[in-house]
């Protein structure tokens, strides 16, 4: 086995942890808007009917989820000279997601239903396509700039710091920007003028952080074995086999199938329960997403004083009291008002706690993902992080796919009317806490799951020096 040198047999400084954390700008901003205005932007908007609209977007992410383990597997085996095995993907990726979130958003309302359910389902496709086509190959290269298991934590926390960036501009950004209100739209997420403009900013953003990403990052050139790599398929049951990929593939499907429930959601009822106007959201989202970069040293610490293992555990903790406990403290148990001067306040303040969970979502699965595909490479003599990172996108998708389509279905199930300004009491108080339902059962399936994760300091440890023992007999 001839090994190459690499990036991977560095320890990652301060240059090459701010090229690949303002990378994920470039992936988080055109999926964040995606994932949080687009049920929202068909059925308000568009007038396209719920049940309806939660095929597609179920559809698209279905889609979505399935081409990652291709497009990861593709980068790994891809070898060039001029651009690594990564960097070609992330200038195609991105210059598409860019074309493609433009076209989107500029779908007219006034066009016939069945010319907007065909154009929304191509459009989508080809953008989540793209995005992905950045999105596999830019998580790959989280794993071979450094194989240290603590550098990867603070490598991930860079990430996700600017990962959560990328969600402000989508999330704070545009509602402060571009869902003013006006005389005819006291709410201006309701003005169909805004999203035209939404996907002309996404546009140009994405193409000029893709560029900086692709001149910033070090360049993957491999550094597994010479032979040629067996099949995606016969890799894929491999990466399978590997329990504690295994298991974190489960936790974050089953995370994303009910957390994602209230983010699809999110919009609807900061609207139609809470009565927030555009920028009141803007500031709901900055408490959350501002807490999630804010606490990315926090995790880190947490990384290295127990293990990943654990500081998981504990976000999830951070994330219930945060999402649950908002619908529940004002809604459900009515502790808190609606409507009053002070509920923005209080609704941060849940959003606060929340965003310190979602922190530690946003970076120590993927360290974990790295450690996994060590272990990997370990059992085939593959380097194979583009495969591991796609399958872990699989999961996360996937679960997203299951959460939209459920939403969907839930929007009608409790009446909601898509051409309606306002909706009934009943309707709005089911919007907040339905969600929650979910999320607290599958709590302790969550728990369950994390602990089949295995990998610790020590093995993770051993595992390298194991495979160093390997390339020096070869």
């Amino acid at each position: 086995m001839n090994m190459t040198s690499s990036t991977t047999e560095q320890q990652a400084g301060i240059p090459q942890k701010l090229g690949y954390g303002v990378g994920a700008i470039a992936y988080a901003l055109p999926y964040q808007i995606m994932a949080s205005f687009f049920l929202f932007f068909v059925t308000s908007i568009l007038h396209v009917p719920p049940t309806v609209a939660g095929a597609i977007v179920a559809i698209s992410v279905f889609w979505d989820a399935i081409t990652d383990p291709w497009v990861g597997a593709v980068s790994d085996r891809t070898r060039s000279a001029r651009f690594g095995r990564r960097h070609q993907f992330l200038l195609l990726g991105g210059i598409g997601t860019a074309i493609g979130s433009w076209f989107l958003w500029s779908i007219s309302p006034e066009m016939d239903m069945t010319q907007k359910i065909i154009l929304l389902l191509l459009a989508v496709l080809f953008t989540k396509t793209m995005n992905t086509f950045y999105g596999a190959p830019y998580y790959a290269l989280g794993g071979t700039i450094s194989r240290d298991y603590d550098v990867r934590s603070s490598l991930q926390g860079w990430r996700a710091a600017f990962h959560v960036i990328g969600m402000i501009l989508a999330l704070v950004g545009t509602q402060i920007l571009f869902f003013r209100s006006t005389p005819d739209f006291p709410r201006g997420q309701l003005n169909p003028a805004a999203y035209p403009k939404i996907g002309l900013a996404i546009a140009v953003i994405t193409v000029l952080i893709a560029v900086m990403a692709y001149m910033m990052i070090p360049k993957d050139h491999g550094n597994g074995s010479a032979q040629k790599t067996p099949g995606t398929l016969k890799m894929v049951k491999a990466a399978l086999a590997n329990k504690s990929f295994r298991a974190i593939l489960l936790v974050i499907f089953v995370i994303e199938a009910s957390f994602q429930i209230m983010v699809s959601l999110g919009t609807h009822v900061n609207t139609f329960t809470y009565h927030l106007t555009g920028p009141q959201m803007g500031v709901l989202g900055l408490s959350l997403l501002g807490m999630s970069v804010v606490s990315q040293p926090f995790w880190v610490f947490m990384c290295r004083k127990f293990e990943k293992r654990t500081a998981l555990i504990v976000g999830m903790v951070f994330g219930l009291i945060g999402f649950v406990g908002m619908p529940w403290a004002h809604v459900g148990f009515g502790w808190l008002p609606v409507d009053a001067p002070s509920t923005l306040l209080t609704l941060s303040l849940f959003s606060m706690v929340a965003g310190i969970g979602n922190g530690a979502f946003m970076s120590i699965p993927f360290s974990m993902v790295a450690d996994s595909a060590d272990e990997g490479q370990l059992l085939t003599d593959h380097q194979q992080e583009g495969l591991y990172f796609g399958l872990y996108t699989f999961a996360y998708k996937l679960g997203i796919s299951v959460s939209v389509f459920i939403g969907g279905i839930l929007l009608d199930v409790i009446g909601f009317v898509p051409e309606a300004k306002e909706q009934s009491a009943e309707t709005a108080y089911q919007l907040a806490i339905a969600p929650t339902w979910l999320l607290m059962l599958a709590t302790p399936v969550i728990l369950w799951l994390v602990m089949g994760y295995r990998i610790d300091r020590r093995r993770h440890a051993e595992t390298l020096s194991r495979l160093k023992a390997k390339r020096g007999s070869d």
